[in-house]
């Protein structure tokens, strides 16, 4: 078992399969010195749902690897990214990519990327993410007539 604390003074105990999930925590299986292990850039709400997501990513030795098990926990993948908000999602985002957790990093890449694939033009992007818009209409005119191509 180990122990990870967030940046805020979270303790969570996990267990080695969930810590051989991440590139950057694996290496405390082998360096059996210490079982504890600060996580200085992730909260203790974001480091919950990584383990959260962790846990429910572990390979068994001898475990059903069908077609069925893996629809599971892409449907398990599926509601675990949706239900959270924007806000969530980009620091469980920023979180994944520090710890180097590629299927998180991709599922939190995959959701934004359907948010703005929801968006119907630029306007509804600035809108979802909140970015101000810092071209004149004159030059935001210009923009669009130089990339049409891009509209069609």
């Amino acid at each position: 078992m180990f122990t990870l604390e967030s940046s805020d003074g979270f303790l969570f105990v996990v267990d080695e399969a969930v810590v051989l999930q991440s590139v950057i925590l694996s290496p405390m299986v082998q360096d059996c010195a210490s079982r504890e292990y600060p996580i200085t850039n992730v909260t203790g709400k974001i480091l919950k749902l990584v383990i959260e997501y962790c846990k429910n990513h572990v390979v068994v030795d001898g475990g059903d690897s069908s077609s069925s098990s893996g629809d599971a926990l892409k449907k398990w993948d599926d509601k675990f990214i949706t239900q959270m908000d924007l806000s969530t999602v980009y620091d469980l985002l920023m979180a994944a990519n520090y710890l180097n957790i590629k299927g998180l990093f991709d599922l939190a890449c995959q959701r934004v990327a359907d948010v703005i694939a929801a968006c119907k033009d630029h306007k509804e992007i600035r809108a979802m993410f909140g970015l101000v818009n810092d071209f004149t209409a004159e030059e935001e005119a210009e923009v669009l007539k130089e990339n049409e191509w891009a509209f069609d």
